[in-house]
């Protein structure tokens, strides 16, 4: 490749341009239909229930020694990845909430569904085909409220991802 001039590339702010929504079934997770699934009964937009720090996903990939019979050095290979997701949201009794929508139903004590994360849009446009997003299978735990004495009610809750986290192209 011939050297060219530095540049930089743009970068977008995520305040008003990310969408999470809470999906409770989708059929194929590399195309999730945005009129039936995200637009589907049960699905929710609930971004502006967490908390700043509240939808904390992140992960980390194992790296394996590489030994080597009279290699002065250790090589290294990469290993398996490990994926978190952590909640924090607004205590809510309105019934598009997460405090509302990912409430486990009783007797049970978890619930399991999607996160879908469309990131890089702006949030006032309503899912389309041919956008693209990440889908997080989940199992969300009980609801923990916890007094902080300072700003305002929250939930927490632990989650544990199920399957693979998935690329998606929505489809129509």
């Amino acid at each position: 490749m011939v050297d060219v001039a530095d540049t930089v590339p743009p970068a977008m702010d995520i305040d008003g341009n990310l969408v999470i929504w809470w999906v409770p079934t989708i059929a194929d997770l590399a195309a999730v239909k945005a009129a039936t699934e995200i637009g589907g009964a049960g699905s929710f937009r609930l971004t502006h229930s967490f908390t700043p720090g509240g939808f904390n996903f992140g992960g980390s990939q194992a790296k394996n020694p590489d030994e080597r019979l009279a290699l002065l050095e250790i090589l290294e290979t990469l290993g398996k990845i490990t994926r978190s997701l952590s909640l924090e949201y607004v205590d809510s009794d309105d019934v598009k909430s997460a405090a509302v929508v990912l409430k486990p139903v009783a007797p049970a004590e978890n619930k399991s569904g999607y996160f879908v994360v469309r990131p890089m849009v702006s949030n006032k446009i309503l899912a389309t085909a041919a956008q693209k997003g990440y889908v997080i299978p989940v199992t969300v735990g009980k609801q923990l409220r916890p007094v902080t004495g300072t700003g305002k009610f929250l939930v927490m809750q632990e989650t544990v991802i199920t399957g693979p986290v998935v690329d998606t192209v929505f489809a129509a």
